[in-house]
């Protein structure tokens, strides 16, 4: 069984969004609209208190999470215009 992904288990580095258990990695490309330099860190691994996290799942909040980060980015750019 996997363990749930949340939020607060994310936090932003310099742009990256990083996944705090696994040390997963995910870099929005800006050269590329909707593109991704992923570094999966040690997801698929059991970590020794039996913790194990599903790739799809640490993707899809980590995707969440970016699009807010985006629409927040959008927003405050219209605000300073």
């Amino acid at each position: 069984m996997y363990t749930h992904v949340t939020r607060d288990q994310f936090e932003i580095r310099g742009g990256v969004f990083v996944h705090k258990p696994t040390r997963a990695e995910f870099t929005p490309n800006p050269n590329s609209e909707g593109s991704l330099l992923v570094y999966t860190g040690s997801i698929g691994s059991r970590f020794a208190n039996g913790e194990l996290f599903n790739y799809a799942e640490v993707l899809a909040v980590m995707t969440t999470l970016w699009g807010e980060a985006s629409l927040a980015d959008t927003r405050l750019a219209a605000m300073e215009a």
